[in-house]
């Protein structure tokens, strides 16, 4: 074989090659099927929130008081097993770790100090 045979047959070989790493490879993205997004809001079973409840508890002064109440006396239990010798009135009652958790969330939307509870 001479050196323009070989030549030849290595362009063709580079050529085949070249060729078939297109066709295998398929030059493009693998098709999906399109589903349907879970997230998107439609259909009948998308009703609006009761929240007729929550605007009752809201409404109520008496429950607030009371809630109040409650929430004070466990604020000033906690007070007073109190170790770090701060003075009640820089203590808020939020900060207190024995609380009920709906004490907790009452003291931050109504910040009260632990001094204010006595």
């Amino acid at each position: 074989m001479g050196s323009s045979a070989r030549t030849a047959f290595s362009l063709c070989t580079l050529t085949a090659l070249t060729l078939f790493g297109a066709f295998a490879c398929g030059g493009g993205k693998p098709k999906q099927a399109e589903e349907p997004d879970p997230l998107k809001d439609t259909g009948q079973d998308m009703a609006a929130p009761d929240t007729a409840a929550a605007e009752g508890a809201k409404n109520d002064p008496a429950g607030e008081e009371a809630m109040h109440a409650k929430c004070c006396a466990q604020c000033k239990e906690a007070a007073e097993k109190d170790r770090s010798g701060q003075n009640p009135d820089t203590i808020p009652c939020a900060d207190y770790s024995d609380l009920q958790p709906w004490c907790t969330e009452h003291f931050r939307v109504k910040p009260t100090m632990a001094s204010a509870c006595k």
